[in-house]
C-alpha cells in the first residue's frame, strides 16, 4: 500500500476488472495490496474457487462496483502507518461499505487491533486480523466461513474410503531441483484420485473429513506404492529420492518397518525415502517424533519438516535437531525477490538450517526471480510450478527419459 492521501476513486487502474456477465453473480473480491507474493496466492485462490477479483495498488484505484456491483469481501493491507490506516478506515466507513473487511498486516498486532476496533466502531465488517506473510489456507478458511467458495468440488462428496476401496488412488510425483548444481534429486509425492465422472480430485476433496483409519491405510498404501515406483526411476539411470508427507499418528500406529520389508527396493543404489511432517506436529510432539526418528534411521528412512518457519525460534532452543532438512513455508517464498521480509525469513532459515547441518528446501517456486533470490541466500534444494507441477508417474518418467537421453547425446 502506498502512502499518502487516499480517495476513494471511480476508475480501477490496474486492477482485474469484474467480468461484464453479472448474471451469474459470481462473489466479487476487491484486493488492495502490492505485494506480488500477496497477489498471486489471492488470484489463485480466487481461480479455485471461482471467485471474481479486481487488484488494485492503493485504495484511490479501488472502483466501488460498476453497474451498482459492490464487492463480497475486501482484502485490505495496512502495513504502512497506523495514522494512515486509521484514515483509509475511515474513509471505508463513509464510502457505506457493507461487505466484511479483512486486514492483512505485518504490524505489531497491538497497533493493527487498534485499527481493526476503529474499524467496528465506524460500522465496518472488521474480521480478525490475519498477520503477513498471509498463508493460503489461513484465507482459504476465511473463504469458507463467509460461504463465498465456488469450488465445484466443494459440493463433492467422496470419501476416502470410498476412493480406497475402489482403486482411485494414484501418485503424483514433484520433481525437487538442487539449486546450486541445477540436476534433479528428488521427488515429493502427492495423493490424487482419478475418479470415473468427475475426474483427478485435489487431496483436499477427500482428506478433510477421513477418520484415521482411512489416513493409516491411505498412509500404508502410499508409502507402499511409491517404494514400487521407485525402481522404476532408478532403471532409467536416475535413482532419486523420494519424500512423502505422512500424518503424525502414521508414526506412532504404522508399522513403517512391515511395510519396508515387503517393499524396499533391493538395490544398493536406493537412497532411503524421507518423511515429512508439520512444523506444529514436531514442536508439539517432541519425545515422540524423536524416538521416531531413531527408528527408522536404521532402515533407511529419514526425516524434514514441513511448512517450516512461522515457529523456528522455538527449534533453536533444541541442543540438536534429528531432522535432514527443513521446508520453507511457501508464504515466504511468495515474492521474496521483491518482498524484503520474506527474503529475510528465508536468509534466516537457510542460516538456522545450516547452523544444525540441515538441508534447506524452498516450496512454491514460481518465477525465476524467486528462484535467484533463493540461490543468492544459500538455499540447497527446490521445487516449484518453475520447474514441473505435480505429475503422474507415468510423465516424470518420459520427462527423465527425454533428459537422460538428451545428456547422452551431448
Amino acid at each position: 500500500m502506498q502512502q499518502g492521501e487516499q480517495t476513494i476513486g471511480q476508475g480501477a487502474r490496474g486492477g482485474v476488472s469484474p467480468p461484464t456477465d453479472l448474471s451469474a453473480q459470481a462473489p466479487l473480491c476487491y484486493l488492495i495490496d502490492c505485494e506480488p507474493g500477496v497477489r498471486r496466492m489471492v488470484t489463485s485462490l480466487c481461480e479455485r474457487f471461482q471467485i471474481d477479483l479486481a487488484i488494485f495498488d492503493t485504495l484511490n484505484e479501488m472502483e466501488l462496483s460498476p453497474q451498482g456491483r459492490r464487492p463480497n469481501l475486501i482484502l485490505l493491507d495496512v502495513t504502512f502507518a497506523v495514522s494512515l490506516a486509521l484514515k483509509i478506515i475511515s474513509k471505508l466507513a463513509a464510502a457505506r461499505i457493507d461487505c466484511p473487511v479483512q486486514l492483512l498486516s505485518g504490524l505489531n498486532p497491538v497497533l493493527v487491533e487498534q485499527v481493526r476496533r476503529h474499524g467496528e466502531r465506524s460500522g465496518l465488517r472488521m474480521l480478525p486480523v490475519l498477520h503477513k506473510p498471509v498463508q493460503g489456507s489461513s484465507l482459504a478458511r476465511v473463504i469458507d466461513q463467509l460461504q463465498l467458495r465456488r469450488d465445484p468440488l466443494a459440493s463433492v462428496k467422496i470419501s476416502l474410503e470410498e476412493i480406497l476401496a475402489e482403486g482411485w488412488l494414484e501418485l503424483w510425483y514433484q520433481p525437487t531441483i538442487s539449486l546450486k548444481e541445477k540436476r534433479l534429486t528428488g521427488a515429493e509425492a502427492f495423493v490424487r484420485a482419478r475418479h470415473p465422472e468427475l475426474g483427478i480430485l485435489p487431496p483436499e476433496a477427500f482428506l478433510p473429513e477421513a477418520s484415521e483409519a482411512s489416513l493409516l491405510d491411505l498412509t500404508r498404501r502410499v508409502l507402499g506404492r511409491a517404494l514400487q515406483d521407485w525402481p522404476t526411476f532408478a532403471t532409467i539411470g536416475v535413482p532419486i529420492e523420494l519424500s512423502i508427507n505422512v500424518p503424525l499418528v502414521a508414526l506412532t500406529k504404522l508399522s513403517i518397518f512391515g511395510i519396508l520389508w515387503e517393499a524396499k527396493p533391493d538395490s544398493a543404489q536406493w537412497p532411503g525415502l524421507t518423511l515429512e511432517i508439520s512444523e506444529d506436529d514436531a514442536i508439539e510432539n517432541v519425545s515422540l517424533v524423536k524416538k521416531a526418528i531413531a527408528e527408522l534411521r536404521a532402515y533407511g528412512i529419514s526425516m524434514a519438516i514441513d511448512n517450516f518457519g512461522p515457529r523456528y525460534a522455538e527449534f533453536s532452543r533444541w541442543p540438536e535437531l534429528p531432522f535432514t532438512a527443513v521446508k520453507i513455508d511457501r508464504s515466504y517464498i511468495a515474492g521474496c525477490d521483491v518482498d524484503a521480509a520474506n527474503q529475510g525469513l528465508c536468509e534466516t532459515i537457510v542460516e538456522f538450517a545450516r547452523k544444525f547441518g540441515l538441508t534447506s528446501a524452498a516450496e512454491g517456486i514460481e518465477t525465476s526471480a524467486e528462484l535467484q533470490t533463493l540461490r543468492d541466500v544459500g538455499c540447497d534444494i527446490g521445487q516449484g510450478y518453475l520447474f514441473a507441477r505435480p505429475q503422474p508417474k507415468s510423465q516424470l518418467v518420459d520427462m527423465l527419459r527425454k533428459r537422460t537421453t538428451a545428456r547422452t547425446a551431448a
